[in-house]
């Protein structure tokens, strides 16, 4: 990827890896747009040095051009990148003639979310270590997948029953707590093994992903999100798990699949109040944070109960539905015994008390 000096700005000023993989994108999109059709030498540094006038015309042929590719409801993407980078940098143009230029956003498809056999045949295709414990930790969590270059180790914390917790978006105002199933935890633990193994050094400030290695005393690289999504979008097409339903969209995105399908488990459980739904899935628009504040613990709690629905294997969700059964037969007849010994301790209390009444 293209990187001088102008680009430095979106290190800047772009709070997570995400975003700023994202607008880099765009601008080198950009930037490779004007080599083709302005200058073949010019660089971020070099379009600072040109006129307003000229920046302007230079992006209006730019988004006319990606309106004949792009959906509308993605050209705003490549916008916002243009504009935190020539705001940055003192540039006036005109971004409500640009934003004019964009057609109306057109319907959203992709709405469905994967089911368990999505998956297993996702985890068929994975083919490393890490690519299932992927797989799994966004089965598990339902976190977005912008969410994990930021993460390390340190953010992992060991719960209850072979479980962990996950420390989305640390020290941000969007930071939460997550969960990895016993299923997810023993597979993420392989591969974290897999790595130890191979001679890296896992520390609080290890990737907990990182990207594809010989050796694993190779310098550590993050995974990015740009790779992230190239593998997610192999082992669903390897999969099977869409159709397409126009040209360009498919009934499920490939990522987001995963949230909707949490989504879905956590919000249709009953047992669930909707405020801690929302918490679980890292929204806090539902209730003020400052008057709803759970603890980790208490949301571990309430994640519990839909445990055994997130699980894939389902010999493991099975084995988890018997002990649930038979833990609650040993609850009733453990019922059934206080209130036998209740009844009796009743009944002896009574015939004492008519026996004081005779004598």
């Amino acid at each position: 990827m293209y990187m001088d000096k102008g680009l430095l700005v979106f290190e800047k000023y772009c709070r997570s890896e995400a975003t700023k993989e994202h607008y880099q994108y765009w601008f080198n999109d950009f930037l490779g747009w004007c080599k083709t059709h302005v200058e073949p030498m010019i660089t971020g540094e070099g379009l600072l040095q040109l006129k307003e006038t000229a920046l302007q015309e230079m992006i209006e042929d730019y988004v006319m051009d990606k309106r004949k590719g792009l959906s509308p409801n993605t050209l705003p993407l490549p916008i916002a990148s243009l504009r935190l980078f020539f705001d940055m940098q003192d540039k006036v143009l005109n971004w409500k003639r640009i934003k004019k230029m964009i057609p109306t956003q057109v319907k959203k498809a992709g709405y469905s979310a994967y089911q368990n056999n999505d998956i297993k045949n996702m985890l068929a295709s994975a083919g490393s270590k890490r690519n299932r414990a992927m797989i799994h930790f966004l089965a598990s969590t339902g976190c977005r997948i912008g969410a994990i270059p930021e993460l390390k180790i340190e953010h992992l914390t060991n719960m209850p029953d072979g479980c962990k917790s996950v420390l989305f978006y640390e020290g941000s105002n969007e930071e939460y707590h997550g969960f990895l199933t016993q299923e997810a935890s023993k597979v993420l633990d392989e591969y974290l093994d897999e790595r130890r193994k191979n001679g890296e050094h896992l520390n609080e400030n290890s990737p907990i992903f990182r990207a594809e290695y010989s050796i694993g005393i190779q310098p550590v690289k993050t995974l990015t999100l740009r790779g992230i999504e190239a593998i997610l979008e192999r082992l669903v097409k390897e999969a099977g798990s869409r159709k397409k339903i126009n040209k360009t969209r498919c009934n499920i995105m490939s990522a987001h699949g995963f949230r909707k399908r949490y989504a879905s488990i956590i919000k249709l459980n009953n047992k669930i109040s909707w405020a801690v739904s929302e918490r679980l899935l890292g929204h806090k628009s539902y209730l003020d944070p400052s008057y709803f504040v759970p603890t980790k613990e208490n949301l571990f709690v309430e994640f519990r109960k839909v445990m055994t629905d997130l699980t894939i294997d389902d010999s493991i969700r099975e084995k988890a539905l018997r002990e649930e059964a038979e833990q609650k037969v040993v609850s009733l007849e453990t019922e059934k015994d206080k209130t036998i010994a209740t009844m009796r301790e009743q009944i002896a209390n009574l015939y004492e008390l008519i026996q004081k009444k005779e004598s």
